[in-house]
């Protein structure tokens, strides 16, 4: 198998294969397509950025400063680089948005998170994808989160 399919598998698996992961409203990003048509939010572009838009429970009930920093230390400890951190507003609502990289064979790959705490839930946005695809798409991947409710 190419370097690049065991990759695109590997970000599908982690993506999209998690039984615990409820369904959440989004807007599809300028240049994506919903995958699969029905069932939970994901969506693709023709060069290999996927999307996905899910809520976990918020049990034990944290705080945002909490959840940002568990977040950061997580994705770090696996090894993952930081590229950017900043606030993201979805509508009145204040987000969290980690940019971080990691090298697969010749490639590296980008990973953009975004995370709205609630009382109940956590509304998690991923993108994930080479670096440059990663880049070009961001614009639409910022809006579509911009974009995301919280119902």
């Amino acid at each position: 198998m190419r370097p690049f399919s065991s990759l695109w598998l590997a970000l599908a698996a982690a993506l999209w294969l998690c039984a615990c992961v409820h369904t959440t409203p989004a807007t599809l990003p300028e240049g994506f397509a919903a995958y699969p048509p029905e069932g939970a939010f994901k969506a693709v572009t023709p060069d290999g950025v996927v999307y996905r838009v899910r809520r976990e429970s918020n049990k034990p009930y944290a705080d945002m400063a909490f959840w940002k920093e568990a977040l950061k230390k997580r994705m770090l400890e696996a090894g993952y680089r930081l590229s950017a951190e900043a606030p993201l507003a979805a509508g009145p609502r204040q987000g969290y948005l980690l940019e971080l990289t990691a090298p697969y064979g010749p490639l590296d790959y980008g990973y953009m998170i975004a995370i709205f705490v609630e009382k109940e839930s956590i509304q998690i946005a991923e993108a994930a994808g080479e670096v440059a695809a990663l880049a070009k798409q961001r614009p639409a991947l910022l809006a579509a989160m911009a974009n995301l409710t919280s119902q």
